[in-house]
């Protein structure tokens, strides 16, 4: 469902409200002609009430929620499958997937850079500028795809080795690393290309993908970890391969949608016009994304970091962290989503100069995740054992993992706040702040409590988690305090 936000700059009747333009497409000249409406298409009016805003909020954030449910999914498959192969192949596919969380996390700075210009571009009624943007971050996406190739492909078991784990581990985490290398210009290609429907509005493109990532990858693993219809047992590589084809297929999926004549209209992949490298948006786009870069590479190499302390504890510790990392996603879902939403909205309404509007979705998008992240965390809290027993049935992993959800799950409210206040001051082009306070919250406070309180102190995993919870409440105050400030309204892009 597309929902942007029309700019309502000009008094009118709902009947009268200005339509959504498409760009002018000439006999012989490409899509991205001109700025100026082909026709008028008639459009229902965006109310200020606050059943509208609500509407437009859930709109954008419950197919995002489907769409991560999905997306993590893939890699919780890919565990509980490989998880009958014994507390090694736990840990490679574990290990693999943290460093490509932060890889991919890093990469996915030029996802917040598209959303957030295309959004805005949206809600200046430009749908031409908004395909020239993404066509330059496709382009983006796919140079970034084929250097990782290159560069990650021969080096895949020296990363996992530098980590510090058992060779086993190296050999299965590498091979796993190796694979998802070969095919990660597909993958970014996806981040990409779903960011940009993102920022007109329709999130439910990028659902229907993830759903059929889903499909093939749980269908090849099937055959290829465990060797059925005549295919050999690959283990941790099936499992690879199978992901590595479900993400192409995906990202398959979203070209065709933004190929098609009918997204003329709108956003579209159509026309040789937008395609040549455009150094002004290629500007914009670096200017936006780059803090989003160091941000993610801040937070994803802090994940890693707090990785190499729990393995000082021991193979079992980590594979029950892992567990516990898979089931958090779970969590932070709907706080990624209602950031999703913040930032979209927030990005259309600056466009249409209605930073009132940001506000109002913004504050609604906060509540709705502390709504559902609570709830989660209660689940954790009385349900750790038996969610983590979903994985696997070693009691020890179960008793460690089970307690760390518990620690875990008092921080939740608190990285509600943050995910979805960021996410807003992302939307409107403030990426700074939001990677200053994510990096002084990991390194300063997070990552050397964990160490002292998992080593130090003698707790554990439990106490390695709790570092993130008053880590995740002090990131929250900050970033609450930035936004009420309000420097944000007033930001160009």
């Amino acid at each position: 469902m597309t929902t942007p936000l029309r700019d309502e700059r000009r008094a009118s009747a709902p009947s009268e409200a200005a339509p959504a333009p498409a760009a002018a497409t000439p006999q012989g000249r490409g899509d991205l002609a001109s700025d100026v409406p082909a026709r008028s298409t008639p459009a229902p009016a965006v109310l200020d009430d606050n059943r509208s805003i609500r509407r437009l909020v859930f709109g954008l954030a419950w197919p995002v929620i489907v769409e991560n449910l999905l997306q993590t999914a893939v890699g919780m498959v890919d565990l509980l499958m490989v998880s009958r192969l014994g507390a090694a192949a736990i840990a490679g596919v574990g290990i693999g997937t943290q460093i490509l969380f932060v890889i991919f996390m890093s990469i996915g700075a030029l996802a917040v850079s598209t959303t957030a210009l295309v959004a805005r571009r949206t809600g200046e009624r430009r749908p031409a500028e908004a395909s020239r943007v993404l066509k330059q971050s496709v382009l983006l996406a796919l140079g970034a795809g084929v250097l990782l190739a290159l560069c990650g492909v021969p080096a895949a078991e020296h990363i996992v080795r530098l980590l510090g784990a058992e060779s086993t581990v190296v050999t299965l985490g590498g091979s796993y690393l190796r694979i998802t290398f070969l095919f990660s210009g597909f993958l970014i290609a996806s981040f990409v290309l779903g960011a940009g429907l993102r920022g007109v509005g329709d999130s439910r493109k990028p659902m229907m993908a993830a759903m059929l990532i889903n499909v093939v990858n749980i269908s090849l693993d099937y055959v290829l970890i465990f060797g059925h219809l005549g295919f050999p047992a690959l283990g941790v590589e099936g499992a690879a391969w199978a992901a590595a084809i479900g993400r192409s297929a995906g990202a398959g999926v979203l070209a065709f949608f933004l190929l098609r004549a009918s997204s003329r209209q709108r956003l579209s992949l159509l026309g040789r016009e937008g395609w040549h490298p455009d150094l002004d948006i290629i500007k914009r786009l670096v200017q936006i994304g780059l803090p989003s870069l160091i941000e993610g590479l801040s937070r994803s190499s802090g994940f890693l970091m707090f990785s190499t302390i729990v393995i000082g504890l021991g193979t079992t510790v980590f594979a029950a962290q892992r567990v516990v990392f898979a089931l958090m996603s779970l969590s932070f879902m709907p706080g990624f989503a209602f950031g999703i939403a913040a930032s979209a909205l927030t990005g259309q309404a600056l466009g249409a100069e209605r930073p009132d509007r940001a506000r109002r979705a913004t504050w609604f998008a906060v509540r709705s995740a502390l709504l559902w992240m609570g709830s989660l965390a209660m689940l954790f809290f009385a349900g750790g054992p038996w969610l983590v027993r979903l994985f696997t049935g070693d009691p020890e992993i179960v008793r460690v993992g089970a307690e760390a959800l518990r620690v875990l799950a008092l921080g939740q409210p608190f990285f509600a706040f943050s995910m979805v206040l960021a996410g807003a001051l992302r939307g409107a082009g403030d990426t700074r702040f939001p990677m200053l306070v994510s990096g002084l919250s990991m390194w300063v406070v997070r990552l050397p409590l964990a160490w002292w309180f998992a080593l130090g102190l003698g707790w554990g995993l439990p106490g390695a988690f709790a570092s993130f919870a008053l880590g995740s409440a002090i990131e929250a105050a900050i970033i609450a305090w930035r936004y009420r400030r309000g420097y944000w309204a007033s930001i160009k892009v």
